[in-house]
């Protein structure tokens, strides 16, 4: 019997959902994760998901993993008001990393950025992949985050470091948009964050919004993006082409806003997306962050690196003058220079 199968005739599908995904994350049959990707997949694609059974979902990955869930009790308190920048991957369109570009960028214009990474689970490159071919330090542990953002601007920490037990269970397990994808690659970071950007390979940021809303209750500022370049090709940044969906909540119930652009000219495609290589997608990332480097890679870094110095400072600075500040850093050479400070600290790492 399929999991929606199961649904017909139930009192309580939700309370279903929840007690297959107890027995899921604590199984360990050869099958076991076959039957978590069927649970996913007929779980998003047929039953609707709303924030009360993510909510359920979330309290069952804290009782499976009670270092997340003590970093969720107690979060680790900032002295400066950080973003937290996250991406749930699974695209049908990959950048060379443009979000990791555009945290770098975002940090060189005044913003405190805690950006989470990975290795690739559906591409060349993740972007802890990256960061290692660029020789940028990665914290790891989430007690280093607060020193690292103080001296830095930017701290990268693997999603990992806050959830142990659950990512050695989750890694690998699904290179498709999951249920989790909605809410966990914001809602792991157990700090005390001001506000988050996170994109999604998906048109419903409503409900992403509405999810780490209801996990994260702490976290009261933030804006879900996504755009659809076509039917069959969706990004988790925001660009100028296609149609970019953006949900912001702040404080209350999200906004839901829909912009229609123009499509995307195969030339524009062809420069920002995915290479083949870690080093392929490294240089181009450096490239994107240069006065001089790929005009087109830059534009959209600076669009989302925006995105993340106007959530920064939350009320204090619109997306217009964000764009043209980070735009000025960029072409005064300000993240290229971060980024060689960063170099040479893992450099002095390193050497120590």
């Amino acid at each position: 019997m399929s999991y929606n199968e199961s649904l017909v005739g139930s009192t309580s599908s939700t309370d279903h959902a929840i007690h297959a995904l107890r027995a899921l994350l604590r199984g360990d049959d050869r099958t076991v994760d076959e039957r978590w990707r069927t649970w996913a997949r007929e779980l998003i694609n047929m039953y609707e998901l709303s924030p009360h059974l993510i909510s359920g979902l979330w309290q069952e990955v804290l009782d499976f993993d009670r270092t997340l869930g003590s970093y969720v009790a107690k979060p680790i308190p900032l002295d400066v008001p950080a973003v937290i920048v996250a991406g749930s991957g699974k695209e049908t369109f990959k950048t060379f990393n443009a979000s990791t570009a555009a945290s770098i960028l975002a940090a060189a214009s005044g913003a405190y950025v805690v950006k989470g990474v990975s290795r690739s689970v559906s591409a060349v490159s993740g972007s802890a992949d990256v960061l290692d071919v660029l020789g940028l330090p990665i914290s790891e542990t989430p007690g280093t985050v607060p020193r690292t953002l103080e001296r830095d601007r930017i701290a990268f920490i693997s999603y990992s470091a806050f959830c142990p037990t659950y990512a050695g269970r989750y890694d690998g397990v699904f290179p498709f948009l999951s249920p989790f994808s909605f809410f966990m690659p914001v809602a792991v970071f157990g700090i005390q964050a001001s506000s988050f950007v996170y994109g999604i390979a998906h048109t419903n940021v409503l409900l992403a919004a509405e999810a780490i809303r209801a996990v994260r209750q702490d976290l009261q500022h933030g804006v879900v993006v996504a755009t659809e370049l076509s039917q069959q090709e969706m990004m988790d940044e925001q660009a100028s082409y296609g149609i970019s969906y953006t949900a912001v909540l702040d404080g209350t119930h999200p906004r839901v806003f829909r912009g229609a652009h123009p499509p995307a000219p195969e030339s524009w495609r062809a420069a920002v997306a995915h290479r083949s290589s870690h080093q392929d997608n490294a240089a181009l990332l450096r490239s994107s962050l240069t006065p001089d480097g790929c005009a087109a890679c830059a534009e959209l870094v600076d669009r989302n690196a925006a995105l993340i110095l106007a959530a920064s400072q939350w009320g204090k600075i619109d997306e217009v003058s964000a764009l043209a500040r980070v735009r000025n850093v960029r072409l005064a050479g300000g993240a290229v220079r971060l980024l060689a400070e960063l170099q040479d600290r893992k450099g002095m790492r390193r050497a120590s």
